[in-house]
Order: structure tokens, then C-alpha cells, then sequence
């Protein structure tokens, strides 16, 4: 626990378990989905390539399990037949990708030239206008650079938009409550697909049951299971200062038995701890899949679930 010292009595995890108000998220995502769309109605206009798309929240937000600093993670599944075959055949040409990789690395580690003033003045004319202009190539990486800056005209100064690995990412708590990290995919019903810039390589990912799960467990445990949610991450993101994978946490918390979810939320947290601390991770099924051990889960590293029995070790010391 990053050798520092922690402890927490009753009210600090009722704190937790009572967590924050869903109006913010509901606030913040539904300015955010009117940007978006007033954004993509100007990039359709002069680019059809994108038919449609649609937006879900996919982190902790998903079941009113938020804290104050939780992030808004929506995965933006967009219709584009162009832009999904471009990136599949690119996924296939491996000389193309190592130089597209190595043209990546150059330009993160090519040092800027100074400017004359001259220069300078240039400049700031071509910022104004940075825009991608018709006729140019028009790939998926052009279409997150013209999002990015779509969405940017619609925000205050206060916030800032960087493209990301899987999409962009919205430093806009000041203007809108909370940051938001927005994945940029592909779907053909089950599956996304999303784009890795770093590796070149497209990933998949399956949520397949995890829903209809959520909802049968909050029901068999009369919503004690969210109360569960957030306790755990409200205590991970203050110890480690960084969110807790959350396909693991619901998968961990859908094994446990109903029984251990009571009302008391001090209570159930001591009794999961315990059960959990002796349980064997390779055994809970994954909330996506229940033919799925979250050790073979795509969506769950092996350092994740090293970092978060450590982390229930470490609280039941406390205990």
C-alpha cells in the first residue's frame, strides 16, 4: 500500500457505501452526448463516412457505483464500413504497421524547432485554421483529430482534449463535473473492436452477460451489491490513486454468495473480505461469461488481479 499508513473505522466505509449523487454523471454525460452530436453532425456534413453511432457507459458510472473523482468511460461504437476495413487491412500489413510505428515513435521523440518570430506569426494563422481540409486522406486517425477538435470549439478554455491510445480523453471537470475518457470502436452487436494506436493492433472485447448479470445480483442482494462496489472502489482509488478494473471487482463480488451482502455495510464488508481472502481467484467465473474464469478474461490483466489480492491482504490486516 505504497508503505504508507491506512485505517478506517465504520463510518468511513458507510461513508463509502452511501456513495454520491448519480444526478452529476447523469448531468455530465447528457451535456456531453449534445456535444457530441452538434460535433458529428459537422463532421458527417462534410464526411459521410460515419453512418451512425451510439454511446454506453462502461465503468463503475454503469451501476451507481461512482465516487467524486470517478471518470466518465463510454465506449462511442461508430457505423463505418470504410474506416473498420481500413484499420483491418492495416491489423494485416505488418510492413505497414511497423512503419507507421516507427513514424509514431519519431514524432513523439523529435525535439520541436525553435520559431523566428516570423515563423511564429505563421503559425498562430495556420492554428486558427486547423482543420482536416477535403481531398486530404481520411483515416481513422484523421477522423479522432477532427472529434478532437469538433468537440474542443464546444468547450471553455477550462478544458482540454488529447487524442488517446483508444480514443480521446476530455479534461473537463471544471466545465462539466468529471473527466471523460471516450473509446472510439466498432461493434457488430456483441463484440467491440477497438483500435490500439501504440501496438498498431486491433483489440476485442466482449461484454456479452455482464449486464443481465448486474442486474440479477442486484436483485438477489436488494441492491447490496452496489453498496459493495463502491466500498471496495472507493477504498482502492484512495489507497492506490487509481481506479480498480471493474469487470474484475463485479466478477469477484457476482461469486460471492448473497448470504455475506447485508445491510450493514460494515458488516459486509468484514464478511466479503474474509471470503474472498480465502477463496481461490481461478474459481470466480468471469460477470461477462459464466463459462469464463476471470483468469482467462481479455479484459483482465494477470498484474490486476496480483494487485487487488494484495490489496484485500493488506485490508484484512487493518481489520
Amino acid at each position: 500500500m505504497k508503505n504508507q499508513i491506512f485505517s478506517f473505522d465504520k463510518a468511513y466505509i458507510e461513508t463509502f457505501a452511501r456513495g454520491v449523487s448519480y444526478s452529476y454523471v447523469e448531468n455530465a454525460y447528457s451535456i456531453f452526448l449534445d456535444i457530441l452530436d452538434e460535433s458529428m453532425q459537422v463532421i458527417t456534413k462534410f464526411r459521410p463516412v460515419v453512418t451512425d453511432y451510439n454511446c454506453q457507459i462502461v465503468n463503475e458510472c454503469l451501476n451507481d457505483a461512482q465516487l467524486q473523482n470517478s471518470t466518465l468511460d463510454i465506449f462511442m461504437n461508430i457505423k463505418s464500413p470504410q474506416l473498420e476495413l481500413a484499420l483491418v487491412k492495416l491489423n494485416k500489413n505488418y510492413i505497414k504497421k511497423w512503419f507507421n510505428k516507427l513514424k509514431l515513435a519519431w514524432s513523439s521523440n523529435k525535439k520541436p524547432k525553435k520559431k523566428r518570430w516570423w515563423q511564429r506569426k505563421n503559425k498562430t494563422k495556420t492554428d486558427k485554421n486547423d482543420e482536416i481540409k477535403i481531398g486530404e486522406k481520411y483515416d481513422f486517425q484523421a477522423f479522432k483529430k477532427q472529434l478532437m477538435l469538433e468537440l474542443a470549439k464546444r468547450f471553455t478554455p477550462k478544458t482540454t482534449i488529447y487524442v488517446s491510445n483508444y480514443g480521446l480523453l476530455v479534461l473537463c471537470s471544471e466545465d462539466l463535473g468529471m473527466d471523460i475518457n471516450l473509446f472510439i470502436c466498432f461493434s457488430n452487436g456483441e463484440k467491440y473492436t477497438l483500435f490500439n494506436e501504440l501496438t498498431m493492433n486491433l483489440t476485442y472485447i466482449e461484454f456479452k452477460d455482464r449486464e443481465k448479470n448486474i442486474h440479477t445480483k442486484r436483485l438477489s442482494t436488494n441492491d447490496n451489491f452496489v453498496k459493495a462496489l463502491r466500498i471496495f472502489n472507493g477504498l482502492y482509488r484512495n489507497i492506490y490513486s487509481k481506479p480498480l478494473n471493474q469487470i474484475l471487482l463485479e466478477s469477484v463480488l457476482y461469486n460471492s454468495p448473497d448470504e455475506l451482502f447485508e445491510n450493514n455495510a460494515y458488516d459486509m464488508f468484514i464478511k466479503l473480505i474474509n471470503f474472498i481472502n480465502v477463496s481461490a481467484m481461478q474459481t470466480f467465473k468471469s460477470i461477462t461469461d459464466d463459462e469464463t474464469s476471470i483468469i482467462k478474461n481479455n479484459l483482465i490483466s494477470q498484474s490486476e488481479i496480483y494487485d487487488f489480492v494484495n490489496f484485500l491482504k493488506n485490508l484484512a490486516k487493518l481489520l
